[in-house]
């Protein structure tokens, strides 16, 4: 074999690795687009989860074709009118960022191929011949340039392209202050809450009541009293947070259970499971199911009285402000923006309730400061340690550093050009992105800890120190260590020649020209930039695909045995990850400007990356991922913010670089720019930042003509209320082809139903013990498993936990007990809804669940509220659990008294602190020919004074005393004698149509506990206390 000398060799290697990647990553991109083609209408879950789960209003466009490409036309037309409307600002925001960095690149590339060619021919002209290189490409760079009059032509292109770059933002800026005042004028912004609600962090406690906060807001913050609307402060919640996570759990652990020991429908093992608890000497083995089945109904029990107990807790240091229109809410919030101090209240816009970090609402002024600094801390010793990988990347990107070092590798690597060129162009950036999937959650941990009270403004951070982390260790280390390391080659090499003499490593030191290295080490990685972006190219094309998301669900379908609840949460739409995604296009933006003048070749690979991007993430935002929380675009200032500084540091490299190249008079002419970058970002802000951040009132404005549709359950202790407060307790699933299996599991009988929620028909099994109480499990038809209601609901309305105007929490709002006809109390402490929805349009109307379906009311439709197989059935109290030893189960269900009701439990819905609290009035629910079994026969309705009897006896609240919980409610004073079906008929109250639509909103309204708006004394009438409530 010929000797080959390793300069060569290196070139060899760099031009075989960089033409082996770009033909690898076409072949892989072109694969994968046709793969994504092919299985994107035969799995709509994974590729088209939001056509599921979106409204009419929020449908994307349908792509009735089959063919592989015919996805692209429907996502390149769509117009950003419509966008708007379908995915919302965040997203377009998102959207147009790409646009913008495109276009932009197009235009640079293009002026790039003069400066391409003005360094082609400038090397030449200097040397007379192209020198050896281990990159050929550093020809189309600056690096063998000599003569410093060629950097005139780097500079004018520099001033270039900083002028198109500035119209670019000032023009994006511009736009986005217009879509933001559209924004604010949305019929979704003015309807809600949370725009005309101001948050009040850091109360005294001298003002923790809603009266107090009251007189701080009129008198400190110089509001009307007619501008208030509403005050809430707020109340500390407890335990609940960790009993519902605990609950979950509960839950959770029992369905995995279940479906192992159901998991063949027709036939039931005697082994029950079993698992330890404790451990060492104290370790026993416990049925699992019983175990799990007591801890849910422990842990309900335990939720219940502390959600009770809710209102008797101390007031905490926040609350909510909501004013009667929004302008009068951001007025203030300006006035007072920025004005911290340690013992002061903070003012802020109140974000979406979903939003909110509840934890850090609580944390003082005083605390956040020292946790910043202790979080910024941890920061800087991050991007220290981050030093050990960068370096060793930055090593394995240049195959002649890993020689230098590693001498036996040089025989290894030369030998194969293929297998080194592999190493150098694809292993690098493999590892560095492996490295970097991690880190944002590391970095969410430290913002969260300084204090952070929304997620929204959590990302925001993230999105920075993202930035921050990746422009330090990815450009400024990852230079100055390949600088370093060719410096300890060559001493290296010097050593290994046999001369040790310190005067020979003070020779190398000195020839090495450390400056001029530097500059060389900054245009030599331009390559290993290239590589990366193109296969981070891939990487887009990859996400396109969800080939690994495609791969992971069919292995859990396969082998992991889910939960009914796990397939169902397969199908959610994920959330998209604005801090990740920013992060890299706006690095790809400052990689690609830092090397735009000095090795312009970076333009081409930039342009085409967000080219492709901007194809694949308008679909992903279309079809597949949903914004967690809209923030009508906020991420764009923190972006605008990082191109800037983008651009400060291209700026001041370029003058660096200018001068270690030796055109110093050159390196001057440049100085201006960043003042002038600096005016630009002062202008935009100036002239856009408020009108984007505040919401100024026009006459033409909906709210101005009071075309506002009010919303009489908006109320601030209920939408700002801690969601643990609101929180819905998940019920245990099984899949509907194991339900005959669930006698024999609890050993008892099993009750068949119906039950509505959210307008949603679900299939419920009430496992029956003794004392007839019962265990509900729901069973779920595998059509069910592929639409995730819970995921729908958050995708219909956004930010808010409880939609109170349609949600129950569980079941019906009466509960009664199967052993006597006393009607309890119900456990859930926020307002019920009908049992017989009205047409929703929040519902897919191809939902079989949907009244607006047509066979909704077919009484032939078993989900039909119509069909005799149809029993809904109210709430059953959660039942306890005890051990005993003659059963085959060793389970009963024991009967669970229902506490009296409390004080607050009949009064009206008002507003104060604890008026979330109250027990809601009960619904009417509706009752079937074919009742549920077991004796679960509910009491007739009370007698129906006719209207105008009502204004004789004049019901008031006061009367009705609370107080009055004696046993005079019986069967003797409750005679049914006096509900003869002939009376009852007049007001349509029989026991086979007892039907909620005829008892209309006027007629029954549920808030103000009367009929007709008249008074209706009830204890005079009937001499029945009020253990029952109407």
């Amino acid at each position: 074999m010929s000797y080959v000398p390793p300069e060569e060799q290196e070139t060899k290697i760099t031009i075989t690795g960089m033409y082996s990647q770009l033909a690898v990553n076409t072949a892989i991109g072109v694969g994968t687009l046709i793969v994504f083609g092919f299985l994107r209408p035969r799995n709509g879950i994974v590729y088209a989860p939001k056509q599921k789960y979106s409204s009419e209003k929020k449908q994307p466009p349908k792509i009735e074709n089959q063919g592989i490409f015919s996805w692209v036309k429907p996502v390149i037309s769509a117009p950003e009118e419509l966008l708007v409307e379908k995915i919302g600002l965040d997203a377009v925001m998102f959207l147009r960022f790409i646009r913008m960095c495109r276009n932009m690149f197009l235009w640079l590339f293009l002026l790039g191929l003069a400066i391409a060619g003005a360094n082609l021919y400038g090397t030449r002209q200097d040397r007379k011949q192209f020198p050896k290189t281990d990159n050929p490409l550093q020809y189309l760079s600056i690096s063998f340039l000599r003569n410093s009059r060629w950097f005139w032509i780097h500079v004018a292109f520099t001033w270039i392209f900083s002028l198109i770059i500035f119209r670019f933002l000032y023009k994006q800026y511009k736009e986005y202050s217009t879509l933001k005042k559209q924004y604010f004028r949305s019929e979704e912004y003015q309807s809600s809450l949370h725009s005309r609600t101001i948050l009040i962090t850091g109360v005294p406690s001298n003002m923790q009541s809603d009266e107090g906060l009251q007189k701080y807001v009129i008198g400190n913050l110089k509001v009307n009293q007619q501008q208030v609307s509403q005050v809430h402060i707020s109340r500390k919640v407890g335990r609940l947070p960790e009993l519902i996570e605990e609950h979950e759990k509960a839950v959770r652990d029992l369905e995995s259970v279940l479906v192992k020991y159901l998991k063949d429908p027709n036939h039931i093992s005697s082994k029950r499971p079993k698992h330890s608890l404790g451990g060492g000497c104290g370790e026993q083995k416990v049925d699992s199911i019983d175990y799990y089945t007591s801890r849910i109904q422990s842990l309900e029990e335990e939720i219940y009285s502390e959600r009770e107990r809710i209102k008797e807790r101390k007031a905490i240091n926040y609350g909510f402000v909501s004013f009667t229109n929004i302008a009068d809410a951001h007025s203030v919030a300006k006035k007072f923006e920025g004005k911290v101090t340690l013992n002061e209240p903070q003012i802020l816009l109140a974000p979406w309730p979903k939003d909110i970090i509840w934890n850090n609402l609580t944390v003082t002024n005083a605390v956040k400061g020292t946790r910043r600094l202790i979080g910024y801390a941890f920061f800087l010793l991050l991007c220290f340690f981050w030093l050990i990988p960068i370096s060793l990347l930055s090593t394995a990107a240049q195959i002649q550093n890993i020689v230098k070092i590693a001498p036996f590798t040089e025989d290894i690597f030369y030998a194969n050009d293929f297998v080194a060129g592999f190493i150098q162009s694809w292993m690098s950036p493999m590892i560095m992105g492996i490295f970097f999937i991690v880190l944002p959650q590391i970095l969410r941990i430290i913002s969260r800890y300084q204090g952070k009270v929304t997620k929204s403004s959590l990302d925001r951070a993230v999105l920075g120190k993202l930035y921050l982390f990746f422009l330090i260790n990815n450009i400024v280390i990852y230079t100055l260590s390949s600088t370093f390391l060719d410096l300890y080659g060559k001493i290296r090499a010097t050593i290994n020649a046999g001369n040790t003499d310190f005067k020979d490593f003070y020779k190398v030191i000195k020839e090495a020209d450390f400056l001029d290295e530097l500059a060389d080490s900054l245009i030599k990685v331009s390559s290993f930039w290239i590589n990366y972006i193109s296969l981070r190219g891939v990487g887009a094309i990859f996400d396109l695909a969800q080939i690994v998301s495609l791969i992971l669900i069919s292995i859990k379908k396969l082998f992991v045995q889910p939960t009914p609840r796990n397939i169902k949460e397969f199908s959610r739409p994920p959330d998209f990850d604005y801090p990740v995604y920013y992060n890299i296009h706006l690095f790809f933006f400052t990689v690609g400007m830092l090397y735009s003048v000095i090795a312009p070749l970076i333009l081409f690979f930039c342009f085409t990356y967000f080219s492709l991007a901007l194809l694949v993430y308008r679909y992903q935002l279309m079809y597949v991922f949903t914004t967690k929380i809209e923030t009508g675009g906020t991420f764009w200032r923190v972006v605008f913010n990082r191109l800037i500084a983008s651009l400060l540091f291209w700026q001041v490299i370029m003058i660096t670089v200018m001068n270690l190249k030796g055109a110093h008079i050159q390196s001057v002419a440049l100085l201006p720019l960043p003042a002038i970058t600096l005016i630009v970002k002062f202008i935009c802000a100036k002239r856009f930042d408020a009108p984007i951040r505040y919401y100024k009132r026009k006459s033409s404005d909906p709210e101005y003509n009071n075309n506002i549709v009010s919303n009489t359950n908006d109320k601030v202790s209920n939408r700002f209320g801690h969601p643990v407060l609101t929180a819905e307790l998940i019920t245990p699933m099984v899949h509907s082809n194991v339900k005959h299996l669930l006698s024999k599991v609890y050993n008892g009988r099993i009750d068949e139903a119906k039950v509505n929620r959210r307008g949603t028909i679900r299939s419920m099994s009430m496992v029956v013990g003794k004392n007839n109480q019962s265990f509900n499990i729901q069973t779920v038809d595998h059509k069910e498993l592929e639409w995730d209601e819970q995921a729908y609901y958050e995708e219909q309305k956004p930010g808010y936990y409880i939609d109170y105007s349609e949600t129950a929490s569980n079941y019906s709002g009466t509960t009664y007990a199967s052993a006597n006809n006393f009607p309890q109390k119900n456990q859930n402490h926020h307002q019920q809804r009908n049992m017989h929805p009205n047409n929703n349009p929040r519902l897919p109307p191809n939902s079989p669940n949907s009244p607006n379906n047509p066979n909704y009311h077919n009484p032939n439709n078993p989900n039909s509220p119509n069909s005799p197989n149809n029993n809904v059935y109210p709430k059953q109290p959660r039942p306890r659990y005890q051990y005993d030893n003659n059963s085959s189960s060793s389970l009963h269900l024991l009967r669970q008294e229902s506490p009296a009701p409390s004080v607050d439990n009949y009064s009206n819905y008002s507003d104060d602190a604890s008026s979330l609290y109250r027990q809601q009035p009960r619904e009417i629910n509706n009752y079937n020919n074919s009742a549920p079994r077991g004796g679960y026969t509910p009491p007739l309705p009370p007698p129906i004074t006719p209207p105008q009897q009502y204004n004789q006896r004049g019901y008031n609240q006061n009367n009705y005393n609370q107080n009055n919980h004696n046993n005079n409610y019986h069967q003797n004073n409750y005679n049914q004698n006096n509900y003869n079906q002939n009376n009852y008929n007049q007001n349509n109250y029989n026991q086979n149509n007892y039907n909620q639509t005829n008892y209309n909103q006027n007629n029954y309204n549920q808030n103000n506990y009367n009929y007709n708006h008249q008074n209706y004394n009830n204890q005079n009438d009937r001499g029945y206390n009020n253990h029952q409530g109407y």
